[in-house]
């Protein structure tokens, strides 16, 4: 199921549609069907102009990312630090920050921020390896540990391959405690919901943000922009997801 998810979801992120649509677009006109064909070029153009404009994915983005605020440490803080997991790719010829990726390194630093804040607190990384000998959350382990964190508190959870396996296990080791859940934020509405939805009293900490301010209004479309609404098309379509699945 996990895989068939993968599968369905790679296909309908913007580029893949762009090119399906321009498929269509090219199977009309060589049947004969030029006029329509025409519309489904221009619809086609239109929509990659759009989605790669970074005022407009800027847009899609923003209401995800604002969800929930900067994370701010109280007197009060729990014992349980959650840093969910992204991807890397294992090579020794790299140093182990270059073998993480760019989502993962940030929230991997956000966890340990808040962690040498705060006396007595666990680490918790979650993530299978795919692919990867290594599981993304030993990795992840590997460079907390590089950077100061204690080993000891240090938990791995290497079996979650996605946000709801995550939530999962993550209720079996924390149970009723609160726990501060580190993740991008637009991902955050997501997580949120799929950890309260395990009884799980979550406290959110965003981070990766990529609306960090307003856009310029003149500009090109690009790759950047792109980018933004991919991301935004990816929460989008998990959160439809899981609301079909009843698991939201």
């Amino acid at each position: 199921m996990f895989i068939i998810k993968k599968a369905i979801s790679s296909f309908l992120m913007p580029f893949p549609l762009f090119f399906i649509l321009v498929g269509i677009g090219l199977y009309l006109w060589h049947r004969g069907y030029q006029r329509l064909a025409k519309k489904i070029f221009g619809f086609s153009l239109l929509w990659i102009i759009l989605l790669s404009y970074s005022p407009f994915s800027a847009l899609l983005l923003k209401p995800l990312e604002s969800a929930y605020p900067k994370f701010h440490l109280n007197a009060a803080h729990p014992k349980y630090i959650h840093v969910l997991g992204s991807g890397h790719t294992s090579n020794a010829r790299l140093p182990l920050s270059s073998e993480l990726g760019l989502v993962s390194l940030v929230r991997v630093t956000e966890g340990i921020s808040i962690y040498k804040n705060s006396p007595n607190m666990k680490l918790i990384f979650s993530g299978y390896g795919g692919d990867d000998p290594v599981s993304n959350a030993r990795k992840n382990g590997q460079l907390a540990i590089a950077l100061g964190v204690n080993p000891h508190d240090i938990i791995l959870l290497e079996e979650p391959q996605d946000t709801q396996e995550e939530a999962v296990a993550a209720k079996k080791i924390v149970g009723s405690q609160p726990l501060i859940l580190v993740t991008s934020a637009s991902h955050m509405m997501r997580a949120s919901s799929y950890f309260r939805k395990n009884g799980i009293n979550v406290i959110e900490a965003p981070t990766d943000f990529q609306v960090k301010q307003e856009s310029e209004l003149l500009q090109f479309p690009s790759s950047a922009g792109l980018a933004l609404s991919e991301a935004a098309f990816h929460e989008y379509l998990g959160l439809i997801w899981g609301k079909l699945k009843g698991s939201l």
